[in-house]
């Protein structure tokens, strides 16, 4: 099943940083050997606006940005205030050149580089934002949000022996985020590491309790890794605390772990109620004809593999339908 999204991190001056961390080969951007990261100070107008924009208050914030800039257009602290307050209304052209404008003003401004490179990165310009990434890191090794951006760079590149050492980097500075941590695991798990995976995994355990989000993630990782007996109890904790109706990705990750400890009858019980949840998603109706089926169900089984087909004639749940159903007539 689908993971939560790995959480871009922003190193807004006003606003909580997180963390991530590696290198390449080369290492990132070199800087000159004076170069000093740079940490502006605020004028009392920029103080302001930060206070409205950490409140929620995007507008009102943004006007005073833009009042400080017109008393002073070289205030790079304030035009990086005014791309966030852009961005948060999804300006992002403009968002992108105040930015600019804050790293062209100050080159030794890491914050400004780091939002700068996560904002081109999301706008699929990934060798620029790897670059606007190495500068911030080179210029302050410790801005954990910048190390860890690059490492989500890093492995969107495929370069993967430098993302673990980005992520490694990050979870060595912020030990109890549970981010770092999951977004290395899955990154192993893809690479074939399923011990190195679960390492990471059964440490956030205690860190993502509460956040139903996480607990899909680490659950499939479990899972995945070749410990569903631990999975089990991680997505059984989160169910207990998400609202109802809980996240039908939740269910189907509990059922998937669930079979996987083979425990077909509850995880036959669990994908039945994720079903319900989605009738139309092809992957729950191929999972569950998948279990009914192990349970002997052959008629209930073929029902639901012919609708994961019919839902997705084209899709990738339409061919293993289709082949589950020719080997149940064998």
């Amino acid at each position: 099943m689908k993971t939560p999204g790995a959480r871009l991190l922003r190193a807004a001056i006003l606003g909580a940083l997180c963390a991530g961390c590696g290198s390449t080969p080369s290492g990132p951007a070199e800087v000159p050997t004076r170069a000093v990261v740079s940490r502006p100070s605020a004028s009392p107008d920029v103080l302001r606006g930060e206070s409205l924009l950490a409140e929620g208050k995007v507008a009102e914030a943004r006007r005073v940005f833009e009042k400080a800039l017109a008393d002073d257009p070289n205030d790079a602290r304030a035009w990086l205030d005014l791309g966030l307050s852009q961005e948060a209304t999804n300006d992002w052209a403009l968002a992108e050149k105040a930015y600019r404008r804050a790293t062209a003003l100050d080159p030794n401004f890491a914050e400004a580089f780091n939002n700068l490179g996560v904002l081109l990165r999301e706008a699929g310009k990934l060798t620029e934002a790897t670059a606007m990434l190495e500068r911030a890191v080179a210029l302050d090794p410790a801005l954990a949000a910048a190390r860890f951006n690059l490492a989500l760079s890093y492995e969107e590149l495929g370069n993967h022996e430098d993302a673990e050492r980005e992520y490694l980097a990050a979870i060595d500075r912020l030990p109890d985020d549970p981010v770092p941590r999951i977004n290395l695991a899955m990154m192993l798990l893809d690479a074939g590491r399923p011990e190195d995976a679960a390492v990471q995994l059964r440490a956030v355990r205690s860190m993502i309790l509460g956040d139903v989000l996480l607990s899909i993630a680490v659950g499939e990782g479990l899972r995945r890794a070749g410990l569903p007996a631990e999975a089990v109890p991680v997505l059984q904790t989160a169910l207990r605390q998400a609202p109802e109706p809980p996240p039908t990705e939740l269910l189907a990750e509990l059922a998937l772990a669930q079979y996987a400890t083979g425990d077909v009858d509850a995880a036959e019980a669990t994908m039945r109620r994720a079903v319900g949840q989605n009738e139309r998603d092809p992957a729950l109706q191929y999972a569950y004809g998948s279990i009914l089926a192990k349970q002997g169900q052959l008629g209930k089984a073929r029902a639901h593999l012919r609708r994961a087909a019919k839902l997705d004639p084209d899709g990738p749940y339409a061919d293993r339908a289709r082949a589950r159903l020719e080997a149940l007539k064998n």
